[in-house]
């Protein structure tokens, strides 16, 4: 009862951060592009793609952390819980000294990778932040073994508190910065200092409330080799995804301008909240399933799992994504200006395909929990080294357009049509059943957003016409969704959450 407290509590936080951050969002990214500009906001987004390559570091050892600890919860180990934390530590330890190295060595190389599409002032600041980042990075990877710890802990509602509160502290102390003259570095400094306090906030919670207990001693070497070929095969495919969402955004740093890049974080930005709209409720559940696949005959859970989680991951990501074919382009016009109008047809060449990715997210969380990664992490590494060579000659010809399109195919092949192939065909998950239940709630609502996409031409679509049409678009969804496509448990769960809410 607990578990699922938690984890009824967790999902509610998660969504309600995600519509928090998408509230400071709103706020908050139109203040720094006209603030900034569109060559600084550029040059900021630059380097926060640029140096996040430093969380590969983590080497896929982070996820792995909540993979081992959940499953040695479950079968009661506490002797060699504390002795995995003990040598994760350790190993961050070492992770850190090697991320400064790295990142000093990365920031000495800057000046020679964007000579040609930075200034000289640019490339100072860049490597300004650079250096600040390294630091952070370096202190997080310590620090994020008790957040990882936390989560095998199932303890969301203290996690998902710490996410709203650093969401809404950021923003707000950067503002005042810049309205006092701050910079590029001022930014910097406080999202990092703001990051670093958070962790040692749950440095504290796992100490003094849980108590956990840290010792050092060996572990025995076939759990050692289990947790490195896990870990990884989760590090291949981080460095996919980077590929995917990172590099493209580089790329344009190096062959086009700040200005380019800025559109593309634009578009970037509003893949992100879907992305975080899907995982927000499947992270949740890979303590549970680590748990469930230690049981006999764990399938026919899995299947009931895989398929009511991935129902409801279409009903949130159909609402959103629906708006935004709808409302996207003026929304962006009014919120960035009109220099970003381009961002619309990116986020809508990206999400077709990621769109029916998100959705079943679940089954990555299943594959974890199963320590089935190698084929997915294969497909995708594959899929992102063409990603990139095909990129390049294509962004020297069309631009931002052309890389998202590349990427676009490679996310239908590597994440939807292989991975389906692989679940149904090695987890034993019915895909077939699947899809017949995401078909079926698809075709109303396709309906829906043809009408109401002609319609909406009636309406007043500047500032407060907008916000109207959008609620009135979103009151129209709600009832077809719950007088067409939710089941009788479905809509049996939704009373219990009003009413826990």
């Amino acid at each position: 009862m607990y578990v699922m407290n938690q984890i009824r509590i967790g999902a509610i936080l998660s969504y309600f951060s995600i519509f928090l951050t998408f509230i400071v969002g709103l706020i908050y990214t139109p203040i720094l592009i006209r603030w900034l500009g569109q060559s600084d906001y550029g040059l900021y987004s630059l380097v926060l793609a640029f140096t996040s390559y430093l969380s590969l570091m983590d080497m896929g050892v982070g996820n792995a952390i909540v993979r081992y600890i959940a499953r040695n919860r479950a079968i009661g180990d506490s002797k060699t819980e504390s002795d995995l934390i003990g040598q994760f530590l350790r190993f961050f330890l070492g992770i850190s000294v090697l991320t400064l190295i790295v990142g000093f060595i990365i920031c000495i190389k800057v000046p020679d990778i964007f000579r040609n599409s930075l200034e000289n002032s640019d490339i100072r600041t860049a490597q300004i932040m650079i250096i600040i980042l390294t630091i952070s990075f370096a202190l997080s990877f310590i620090l994020n073994v008790y957040s990882a710890v936390l989560q095998a802990y199932e303890r969301f509602a203290f996690l998902k508190l710490s996410s709203i509160i650093r969401i809404v502290l950021v923003p707000i102390i950067t503002i005042i910065a810049l309205a006092t003259g701050g910079s590029l570095i001022s930014m910097t400094v406080i999202t990092t200092s703001v990051n670093i306090i958070i962790l040692i906030i749950g440095y504290l919670y796992c100490k003094k409330i849980i108590g956990i207990k840290v010792t050092f001693s060996p572990i025995e070497q076939d759990l050692k080799k289990e947790i490195f070929i896990y870990a990884f095969l989760i590090l291949l495919t981080s460095i996919a995804d980077k590929i995917y969402w990172q590099t493209d955004q580089v790329l344009l740093g190096i062959l086009k301008n700040p200005e380019v890049v800025a559109v593309y974080a634009v578009a970037i930005q509003f893949v992100m909240i879907f992305m975080t709209l899907s995982v927000a409720l499947s992270s949740l559940f890979l303590p549970k399933l680590s748990k469930i696949v230690t049981e006999k005959n764990h399938i026919t859970k899995l299947n009931e799992l895989f398929i009511s989680i991935s129902r409801f991951q279409f009903f949130v990501l159909a609402l959103a994504f629906s708006g935004f074919i709808i409302f996207g382009k003026e929304f962006i016009i009014l919120w960035a200006g009109s220099s970003y109008e381009q961002a619309f047809t990116i986020v809508i060449i990206l999400m077709i395909p990621f769109f029916f990715d998100l959705v079943q997210n679940t089954g990555l969380v299943i594959l974890q929990a199963k320590g089935l990664y190698l084929f997915r992490t294969i497909s995708l590494v594959i899929c992102s080294i063409l990603n990139i060579i095909i990129s390049i000659p294509l962004i020297e010809q069309y631009g931002s357009t052309g890389t998202a399109i590349v990427t676009a195919i490679f996310i239908a092949v590597g994440n939807v049509i292989l991975l389906n192939y692989y679940y149904y065909y090695k987890i034993g998950l019915d895909i077939k059943l699947y899809w017949k239940n995401i078909i079926r709630i698809m075709l109303p609502l396709l309906v829906l957003v043809i009408l109401f996409y002609k319609i909406k031409f009636n309406f007043n679509l500047e500032t407060v016409g907008l916000f109207v049409s959008m609620f009135l678009y979103m009151i129209l969804y709600i009832i077809t969704i719950y007088s067409l496509c939710l089941n009788t448990l479905e809509k049996k769960s939704l009373k219990k959450i009003i009413k826990f809410l």
